[in-house]
């Protein structure tokens, strides 16, 4: 059984601690919101403010602490502040630890900004005194905690063995498929994971404003297209390193639908011009890496 503190109790936080109580673990459950604490113990949760963590009694501090989106930017401030404070606290830590980011973030703030201010602040040492991993949540907001308690995949982006394997221990006990990259690789693929979502779902609300411009059936058409589409079915389809789409259809077809699309409609197709101007981009990359 693993002593852990989650330090950031909303949505994500909560969700993470309730799932390894059930999992048989110990957690602490911090956060600077009385409120929100107030609630935790009233639901018979171990609840506090951040100043009150004790140190001695965790092996595991799990960073769920908010990374919002200011004026296009992400915003790292609070999980700095967190991993200052975690850090001064840390300096009369005796035994190991671990830290675990599972904020989404970009590739290096887990190794910068997390465990650098905590080695910074305390005075230990990365792969002596702590080890640290990055491991991404998938959970969706209505359904957090029981998409915790049923995870489809586990990913953990481990700075070294003993991280991963800490970190591992903590999941024994959930049935699902753990995959291991490097930390970076870990946040860098939870960015990938949330982009393919909202890629997906912009391409079909755009053909979605196409179908209704002429009084289609947009449904039974998506419908179908799931099926018939190996891009769809096949989930492979896309992943390997083959370069930029080719062959006689997708590219006359994409440039062509484009100029359809826009002589028949008021339908700007913004979606599908970055398609093609990204496919065209990637072709001149890869004969630029080529020359080198």
């Amino acid at each position: 059984m693993a002593k852990i503190a989650i330090i950031g109790s909303g949505v994500v936080g909560q969700a993470t601690g309730k799932g390894l109580i059930k999992g048989g673990h110990e957690v602490y459950f911090f956060d600077i919101n009385k409120e929100l604490l107030s609630d935790l113990k009233k639901q018979g949760y171990n609840a506090d403010t951040p100043d009150k963590i004790k140190i001695q009694d965790i092996d595991t501090y799990i960073f769920t602490v908010s990374t919002p989106t200011v004026n296009g930017k992400v915003k790292l401030d609070y999980l700095k502040t967190a991993a200052i404070s975690l850090g001064k606290k840390l300096k009369n830590k005796k035994d190991y630890f671990l830290l675990v980011g599972r904020s989404t973030m970009p590739p290096g703030t887990t190794r910068d900004l997390i465990a650098g201010n905590v080695e910074k602040y305390s005075g230990k040492k990365t792969g002596v005194d702590f080890g640290y991993c990055m491991n991404p949540e998938y959970l969706r907001e209505k359904s957090s905690v029981q998409d915790f308690s049923n995870p489809w995949v586990v990913l953990i982006g481990a700075y070294d063995e003993r991280s991963y394997r800490m970190l591992e221990k903590i999941y024994s006990r959930f049935k699902c498929p753990i995959y291991r990259l490097s930390v970076e690789g870990a946040e860098m693929q939870k960015y990938v994971h949330n982009l393919f979502n909202a890629a997906k779902i912009s391409f079909f609300n755009e053909m979605r404003m196409v179908a209704e411009k002429l009084n289609l059936d947009a449904d039974k058409i998506f419908s179908i297209t799931a099926t018939s589409a190996e891009g769809i079915w096949n989930e492979k389809y896309g992943l390997r390193d083959l370069g930029p789409f080719d062959g006689m259809c997708l590219p006359k077809d994409t440039s062509a639908f484009l100029d359809w699309a826009r002589s028949n409609t008021d339908i700007s197709m913004n979606m599908l011009e970055q398609v093609i101007q990204v496919n065209q981009e990637f072709m001149d990359y890869r004969k630029q890496k080529n020359k080198k």
